[in-house]
């Protein structure tokens, strides 16, 4: 994962990961998500939750519960909104975002099963009062909190999907393949795009259960970088004013953001996290999607390269704001791709020799 879209990703996902406890009295504004975060992370009760929560963000994102949020922040964008044909009045809910999502909450039965398990352990106000809790209460606790997390990810998804029209969430299924390369990883459910037929959605599994034992292994690389990643950026905003920011500014905060991170950029472990995260993704990364490559007929891999070959307008927009990005952290970071031995170019989502091995394959038909 590049510096630039890891740093977008560990924003978004831990300010999820920070509220997990699912209590859906009032909708947090990004500054109280923020400073709740911060609190958090001061205990070694509130890292460990703050880990879980992480760890179930990017177990979202693996599951494919969660891919349209990467791109629902960026809808504060004129362009893109232009590309996915975002109405006045969509746009609207989309600023009214948290309230909507809280009255999801609310109505949802998992999240009030939630509230009564943690209403039901006993001195469960002490894991943040610094009084002595067993380690059996604090394990109860934090599997609670895990699977909020991962509910809270998975109602949020269903509610950016509500809110979009049905040919808008088929652009984003589009753009999911078409900047495949951008992203940190992609699940199954992002070939769904291409029609899979019942025993492909069955191979694509077993494939991913098999690959289970790496991917968790990649997993608490992300988790522990994360951690470290979020302090840095937490403390970064500290020293830029304090956790204040204005939700109704997005694209002030976003200014914030690109400041923080040309910043960060200058810290010789934030570089080397981020460079590490993104060496070793990218090789998980390319084995699984090459696995779920040979899934795919003929029809179905022709239309894969044309989605990336040739994207569709509003996946073009999607991929030069993402590339625009990227250009900008390496410029900044001075850190120019330079191309290696059997090296995979950032922006290829397909390497050429495995595009090269498959068409050759496609010369010799086979059953759709």
């Amino acid at each position: 994962m590049k510096p630039k879209l890891l740093l977008l990703t560990v924003s978004c996902l831990l300010l999820f990961a920070a509220t997990g406890q699912a209590q859906p009295a009032q909708a947090p504004s990004p500054e109280a998500a923020l400073r709740h975060m911060n609190q958090m992370l001061q205990t070694p009760v509130g890292q460990a939750l703050v880990k879980s929560g992480t760890r179930a963000g990017f177990r979202a994102l693996w599951d494919g519960q969660n891919t349209n949020i990467l791109f629902f922040g960026t809808m504060h964008d004129p362009e893109i909104r232009t590309a996915l044909g975002v109405s006045d009045e969509q746009y609207e809910q989309i600023q009214n975002f948290p309230a909507i999502f809280m009255a999801a909450m609310q109505d949802n039965p998992e999240v009030v099963k939630i509230q009564e398990e943690v209403q039901a352990i006993p001195n469960v106000q002490g894991l943040f009062s610094g009084e002595d809790v067993d380690e059996e209460t604090l394990a109860q606790f934090i599997d609670i909190y895990t699977r909020s997390a991962y509910l809270k990810m998975s109602i949020t998804s269903d509610t950016i999907d509500s809110l979009l029209a049905p040919e808008q969430n088929q652009k984003i299924q589009e753009i999911q393949l078409a900047a495949m390369s951008e992203m940190p990883f992609i699940s199954p459910s992002a070939f769904e795009i291409l029609g899979l037929t019942d025993a492909q959605r069955e191979q694509m599994e077993e494939i991913k259960r098999e690959l289970e034992p790496e991917f968790e292994k990649n997993l608490e690389m992300m988790v522990e970088g994360t951690m470290i990643l979020t302090s840095k950026l937490l403390a970064e905003f500290e020293s830029q004013g304090g956790l204040v920011i204005d939700p109704s500014n997005i694209e002030g905060l976003q200014e914030k953001m690109q400041g923080i991170q040309k910043k960060l950029l200058e810290d010789p472990e934030f570089k080397k996290i981020s460079d590490e995260l993104h060496t070793k993704g990218q090789t998980f990364s390319t084995l699984f999607r090459t696995r779920m490559f040979d899934v795919l007929t003929d029809a179905q891999w022709a239309r894969l390269q044309s989605l990336i070959d040739n994207p569709p307008a509003h996946a073009a927009v999607m991929i030069r704001k993402m590339r625009e990005q990227r250009s900008a952290t390496e410029q900044a970071d001075g850190n120019f791709w330079q191309p290696g031995p059997n090296s995979w170019r950032p922006g290829d989502p397909i390497p050429e020799g495995y595009r090269t091995e498959r068409n050759e394959r496609g010369r010799f038909p086979r059953g759709e």
